[in-house]
């Protein structure tokens, strides 16, 4: 098992990759295609505030996620993206075709991004905007750094916080959004105007049709592989995403979480933290 708390540790992300819109119609051409809140992004820049990291993410019409995105303001004319290198070609695509007169100009920048994690960020990280939700101090840099950690330091750091990495722990059109845990994260604004994808996240959220949500897990012995079953009792109860030192991450029936649970020839145990603990409901009897 991986201690992740102890002293500070950066990690390179090579399945991570950026990139970069320039040009004035940045925020009103993001602002129709992303789910992070680009007003308040407008309002820092607006004030010369640059520099802050926002969470959002892509989606289909459909609501299911090609990618997250970190999203970065380098200036009032320029702001880079951090996605996915799986996702990064199809991303852009979708980007250009959207364009039309906007003027705006999106291309690959080929900078690495590193994460740091487990104590005080240095000075050429960015603290996430995440960090003051799951009450953990990380951050993201996108030049080259000393690494002091495995990309396996880093996973186990997200699991024990039930982080999802889209790109790397589910695949693009595999999950919704909400089932990310998105809308917990900061990621989802809810109040601005029309995006891709709007509708169903929206009616979801509204109506309360939330089923599943990834929940971080612990066990002992072998780890359950990825794609296994989570069983409660007999009754399907979710699919592990992850798992690696103790700890992995499922996508749960969220009606389904209590009880003796297994994957595989693993008995697992949810670890819910407490900033997803009061967006469970109740569970019924004949869950």
């Amino acid at each position: 098992m991986i201690d992740t708390l102890m002293t500070l540790q950066i990690s390179p992300l090579t399945h991570r990759a950026l990139i970069k819109a320039s040009g004035p119609d940045w925020a009103s051409f993001l602002k129709g295609l992303c789910t992070a809140p680009i007003d308040s992004m407008v309002e820092q820049v607006t004030a010369g505030v640059f520099h802050k990291l926002h969470y959002g993410a892509f989606l289909r019409p459909q609501g299911k996620m090609i990618c997250d995105a970190l999203l970065h303001a380098i200036s009032a004319d320029e702001i880079w993206l951090d996605v996915p290198l799986s996702e990064r070609d199809e991303l852009l695509a979708k980007l250009n075709m959207y364009k039309l007169r906007a003027k705006v100009t999106v291309s690959a920048l080929d900078h690495p991004v590193c994460v740091a994690f487990g104590g005080d960020l240095p000075t050429d990280f960015l603290l996430d905007s995440r960090a003051s939700i799951i009450d953990d101090k990380f951050g993201f840099a996108y030049a080259p750094q000393t690494a002091t950690a495995s990309p396996d330091a880093w996973r186990a750091f997200r699991y024990t916080h039930t982080l999802g990495d889209p790109g790397e722990d589910f695949l693009k059109d595999e999950l919704y959004a909400i089932d990310a845990n998105l809308d917990l994260l900061g990621a989802i604004d809810f109040h601005k105007g029309c995006y891709v994808g709007q509708e169903l996240t929206s009616r979801m959220k509204r109506r309360g049709q939330i089923k599943n949500r990834i929940l971080g897990f612990s066990y002992i012995g072998a780890a359950p592989e990825k794609g296994a079953e989570v069983l409660n009792a007999d009754k399907r109860a979710g699919e592990v995403l992850a798992a690696a030192h103790g700890y992995g991450l499922a996508l749960m029936r969220i009606d389904r979480r209590d009880g003796d649970l297994t994957a595989g020839d693993a008995a697992i145990r949810l670890n819910i933290p407490a900033w997803i603990a009061p967006h469970l409901p109740d569970i019924s009897p004949d869950a």
